[in-house]
């Protein structure tokens, strides 16, 4: 009954952790200004049966409605970053458009990132989704396996 417990609180995190994030997107959806940008990417490739590349964080620099530049880290939605695609100049930098709150653009994100969806943001979380309904699953089916049989009623002689 424990290991059920435990991933049924584990569901309840993964769930609080992609309505989090829907939350954040859907509020630039609805508020957010939009802006020219300029993203640095920093990039770490690994070699081993091919090569393996993962941006491990994006620098946004724009200039926000009131003329002030900005240059801030883009933050993980939901535990992951979007990267902005596209061609990169000399000093690894994808143009983009980022949209912000005009009351704090330092919390901008890439427009590109609002187009994920709730099941994106879930899918970010896949391990920990497996993980949260294997321990549900199985601490269940072991609790009703456990479950003391019900005594059957002797018959009269």
């Amino acid at each position: 009954m424990t290991v059920a417990l435990i991933g049924a609180l584990l569901l309840a995190g993964q769930v609080k952790h992609v309505w989090d994030g829907h939350a954040e997107l859907a509020a630039l959806r609805a508020h957010g200004l939009h802006s020219r940008a300029q993203a640095s990417l920093t990039t770490s490739c690994t070699q081993g049966r091919g090569i393996s590349c993962q941006t491990s964080s994006v620098w946004l620099d724009f200039i926000d409605a009131d003329g002030d530049s900005v240059s801030v880290p883009e933050e993980a939605i939901d535990g992951s970053l979007y990267v902005p695609h596209g061609h990169r100049d000399a000093e690894d930098r994808v143009a983009t458009t980022v949209v912000y709150d005009r009351a704090n653009p330092y919390e901008a994100q890439p427009a590109g990132a609002l187009d994920q969806s709730v099941l994106d943001l879930a899918a970010h979380r896949w391990i920990a989704w497996t993980i949260a309904l294997a321990l549900l699953g199985g601490g269940t089916a072991g609790a009703i396996a456990a479950w003391p049989p019900r005594p059957t009623p002797r018959r009269p002689a």
